[in-house]
């Protein structure tokens, strides 16, 4: 009797033990079924490999990707790399942002973005064109941030509002980059009054929540953080994608999953999902940066 409880143990142990290993490699491997995207910075590098990338993009899942406006390069550049994405289902969008534009030269740079990307549209073939506009401009690593935080948020606005005018001339969706603790940001200005997180969801049409914390669950998760940015989204109509973090961050251990690896990032962006399923979910996900992503470990 002892030795049948005993075998039976064993089988348990052995099922349990399977069991782990699927779901785990499950999770990294299957598709999850939200999309992907990610930030490609490394321009240079990338669109002197684009097979390469393309190969990884596809292995990754990504469906959009955030490409850097490189103007060194040429249009047929460009124009190799967004038609073969195109054809694998991988969207594009032109990428650009720095915190000085906000800042005295920031329009000019902002206003030589948005006309390279007019031309570029203009030369390009339906499949060749970007399919949208993303900015990441982080306002608050630009000096004016901590001494006049009041006009630097009433500059990042007009930048903002600039934006919204530019790709709708283009006919073009913007989403904009903005950090978690946006919607704890008030101002009070020729713009009305609110949260800064708030007015950025309703004029951009698509918004990515930068929820840099390595774990998705509990007190100060990604689900917590996010929580009234999801909330507005669903209000408002704007398309809410959540951001992670998988390069090496110096503002703590909680911010990026590049010590825990892939598998524990998947496993938490399942927990993210499971938990925003019946509350405001997510429109996509946002893996920053394409490069630290790659190296992660397993």
């Amino acid at each position: 009797m002892k030795s049948k409880c005993v075998l039976i143990f064993l089988v348990v142990v052995w099922l349990f033990n399977m069991g782990k290993g699927i779901g785990c490699e499950s999770k990294v491997n299957a598709e999850m079924n939200i999309p992907l995207s990610t930030w490609v910075w490394d321009t240079k590098k990338w669109m002197l490999h684009q097979e390469a990338i393309l190969e990884k993009l596809q292995e990754k899942k990504v469906t959009k990707v955030y490409l850097q406006i490189d103007t060194h390069f040429s249009f047929f550049v460009y124009k190799h790399f967004i038609e073969q994405a195109q054809v694998q289902g991988i969207s594009v969008y032109a990428l650009d942002g720095a915190p000085y534009w906000i800042g005295t030269s920031g329009i000019e740079k902002q206003d030589a973005f948005f006309n390279w990307i007019k031309a570029y549209q203009a030369e390009a073939e339906e499949l060749q064109q970007f399919s949208g506009v993303h900015l990441d401009v982080e306002p608050y690593l630009y000096k004016s941030w901590g001494n006049n935080r009041a006009k630097s948020i009433l500059q990042y606005q007009y930048v903002i509002s600039q934006a919204v005018v530019q790709s709708r001339q283009l006919d073009l969706p913007l989403a904009v980059d903005i950090p978690f603790w946006f919607d704890e940001v008030p101002f009070k200005n020729s713009n009305g009054s609110g949260s800064l997180g708030r007015w950025v969801i309703q004029y951009a049409d698509e918004v990515t929540i930068m929820g840099y914390r390595n774990h998705a669950g509990k007190e100060n998760g990604i689900a917590e953080i996010t929580e009234n940015e999801r909330k507005w989204g669903r209000v408002l109509s704007t398309p809410i994608e959540i951001g992670v973090e998988t390069m090496s961050s110096d503002e703590g251990e909680y911010i990026s999953f590049s010590a825990k690896g892939e598998e524990m990032m998947m496993q938490e962006l399942d927990i993210l999902l499971t938990e925003c399923q019946a509350k405001n979910p997510p429109s996509s996900i946002a893996v920053h940066r394409f490069d630290s992503w790659l190296q992660m470990k397993p």
